[in-house]
């Protein structure tokens, strides 16, 4: 390596030609940089002593030594701000010849935009990446820019000639500023360089590349450069150009997949960490690959097959992301014949399953990502019935609600809320309306979501909900019961029961016919429908835990919820579940509650004892041991309501297994 303070008149007189990568990313400055540039070089006119402005760093790897023709540099780094720089080159150029100053333009062009006395496209100092190069040509030889003006280099061109015309400079000193007073560090690589190791960090003037940028240069600085521009039209750009700005989470997904831990700044460094040990050509093959299948998660009407565009389309509306890593791998187990098309959507079945149940108990997200990121190593090694199986155990002792957990939060919670929230509920009213299983298809999309009880009350709906109206509307306001879909919810706002039921009647959606059929809308009807609507939910997404599935070790686990005769406290220790336990007894079982303050003094107490290591009091002013394992609240529990009389059935906690 070989590394130089220099400026732009070093770097580009003589016969060069400095070439882009064809795997790199497109001109992507913009007007923040170019202001920026233009800044600096404003200073340093005004500054008569010219004083040297560093603006940063231009790495290169010699490809063409041949003495007699133009020596090629292979510019790996510093692409974007030499791609500028030639391109105020060019304007300035331009402006000197609109002022009749042709020697200047003619100095310029032929000694720092092309090599004067090469043909083809040697001669050219510089040749851009892609689709940029044919718009650059055209740039440097003048050429009318009018179709290209949406590309970044024309919107460059066109700042720096606007910025000229507008600025009472001398060209001659402003050409001598750019060339002689940016100070530029040259680095050269030699052949026994990493040069791929250079994309680790960038000048912070630049235009920061993405974790997808330094994966595709470090990818492509491996690739035998006869390979490359096969393996970039094959495999990556087709990648890119779907994928766009999903490109790095999709790799991200895909390391995290194989239980990787990685975070988006660490993408590039994960990636290289595995690609260091395998053929890179082999690897982005596979990569692309799997980009097909993120592509079909993202856009489900790429996927062919009719049942699992529906499912994909339903994972895409729950916004399921934290789920892509698993189903990568089992899109492409199912691509490769493991698993048939309708157990394919048994799997994305109980995906949906499992996170549209979680979602209506509100159950915590959080642990989603390291869940789904171990969850196919631990099916991968069993056949297609058994990893289905295995899939339902797996989850079912991940927090993933019963039916009674169901019933009770669709009764109570606010479905509908604000941003995603509201896009899930209209997902949810969607997939129960398309249960009723219509012979034609509805069409629901152009729907919005309705309050039957409007969101703001008149004096009319205070009349129809009775003397409670106020806490009615507060408590059932948002609840599956009383919302709906409709085309018409400007027409029927606020508008009077009698009024909106003549709407629902006439309605081809089935949720609005149900409705018609009640005469009055008041708590009552809200919480009848709220029970069918429910019915209805359970049906959809039914319950898909095995019964025989008992786990008594709970060491290492988290309670979630807690079941005493049919009645659910949601729990997060274990110390909550002793408690609500404890209660549980003392309010419906006063005496057996009388015989465990004998029988357990050291454990409960009417008084705090010094016989208790972490004592904590009671609702009911007692005081009872904390300082205990979740194994031995868990046994102390399930003896105590053996003893008082009950079953395991009508007292069990659902546990989330870490």
């Amino acid at each position: 390596m070989k590394a130089n303070e220099t400026n732009l008149q070093e770097i580009i007189e003589g016969s060069k030609q400095y070439i882009i990568p064809m795997f790199q990313r497109t001109y992507s400055w913009e007007l923040k940089q170019w202001q920026t540039l233009w800044e600096d070089l404003m200073e340093l006119v005004d500054d008569n002593d010219y004083e040297n402005h560093f603006i940063g760093s231009i790495v290169s790897i010699p490809v063409n030594a041949n003495p007699t023709g133009v020596q090629q540099f292979l510019t790996i780094d510093g692409q974007q701000r030499l791609t500028t720089l030639l391109i105020l080159m060019s304007a300035l150029r331009d402006r000197a010849k609109e002022h009749g100053n042709d020697e200047l333009s003619s100095e310029i062009h032929e000694t720092m935009l092309v090599n004067r006395f090469k043909k083809g496209e040697e001669f050219f100092k510089l040749l851009p990446t892609q689709v940029d190069k044919e718009v650059f040509k055209k740039i440097i030889k003048n050429e009318n820019l009018q179709e290209f003006a949406d590309f970044n280099l024309v919107k460059a061109y066109d700042f720096f000639i606007k910025q000229l015309s507008k600025t009472q400079i001398e060209l001659e000193k402003f050409k001598n500023v750019v060339l002689h007073s940016l100070s530029i560090v040259s680095i050269v690589l030699s052949t026994d360089d990493n040069p791929y190791l250079v994309f680790e960090s960038l000048n912070a003037k630049g235009q920061p590349l993405t974790e997808a940028d330094l994966i595709r240069n470090y990818l492509f600085m491996r690739i035998h450069p006869d390979e490359q521009e096969e393996m970039y039209k094959g495999y990556w750009l087709p990648m890119q150009n779907n994928l766009q700005g999903h490109l790095t989470e999709f790799i991200r997904h895909y390391l995290i997949g194989i239980n990787l831990n990685v975070k988006k700044k660490d993408v590039y460094v994960k990636l290289k960490e595995q690609a260091d040990k395998l053929d890179v050509v082999e690897y982005l093959k596979k990569l692309s690959i799997f980009a097909s299948y993120y592509d079909k998660l993202l856009h489900p009407q790429k996927e062919s097959h009719i049942s699992i565009r529906t499912y994909l389309e339903r994972i895409l509306k729950i916004e399921a992301t934290t789920a892509y890593p698993f189903l990568l791998y089992i899109y492409n187990d199912y691509d490769r014949g493991k698993y048939s098309v309708d157990q394919f959507c048994s799997i994305l079945a109980i995906i949906d399953n499992f996170l549209v149940r979680r979602f209506v108990c509100s159950i915590d997200s959080k642990s989603l990502n390291k869940l789904f990121g171990s969850l196919y190593n631990q099916l991968k090694s069993y056949n297609a019935e058994e990893s289905i199986k295995q899939l339902k155990m797996f989850l079912q002792v991940r927090g993933y609600p019963k039916d009674s957990e169901v019933e009770q939060d669709l009764a109570k919670i606010a479905l509908y809320g604000q941003g995603d929230k509201r896009d899930k509920c209209k997902f949810i009213l969607s997939v129960l309306e398309e249960g009723f299983g219509h012979k034609e298809k509805v069409n629901l999309e152009d729907t919005t979501i309705e309050h039957i009880m409007p969101q703001t009350l008149n004096d009319y709906w205070r009349d129809e909900l009775g003397a409670n109206a106020e806490q009615t509307h507060e408590t059932l306001l948002h609840v599956i019961g009383n919302l709906t879909l409709t085309s018409y919810n400007s027409q029927l706002s606020n508008e009077p029961f009698l009024t909106k039921k003549k709407y629902y009647e006439k309605s081809n959606i089935e949720l609005n016919k149900q409705i018609a059929q009640n005469d009055k809308w008041n708590e009552q009807a809200i919480r009848n429908r709220t029970l069918k609507m429910t019915k209805h939910f359970l049906k959809v997404w039914p319950y898909f835990g095995l019964d025989n599935i008992v786990n008594n070790d709970v060491t290492g686990s988290s309670p979630r919820l807690l079941s005493i005769n049919n009645q659910h406290f949601k729990v997060k220790t274990w110390r909550e579940v002793l408690e609500y336990s404890l209660m549980y007894l003392y309010k419906k079982n006063q005496k057996y509650y009388s015989k465990l303050l004998k029988t357990h003094s050291s454990m409960l107490s009417v008084e705090k004892t010094n016989n208790m290591r972490s004592p904590k009091q009671l609702e009911n002013g007692h005081y009872v041991e904390m300082n205990l394992s979740a194994k031995s609240i868990n046994a102390f529990c399930i003896k105590s309501f053996n003893e008082a009389g009950y079953s395991l059935e009508q007292w069990h906690v659902e546990v989330e297994v870490k």
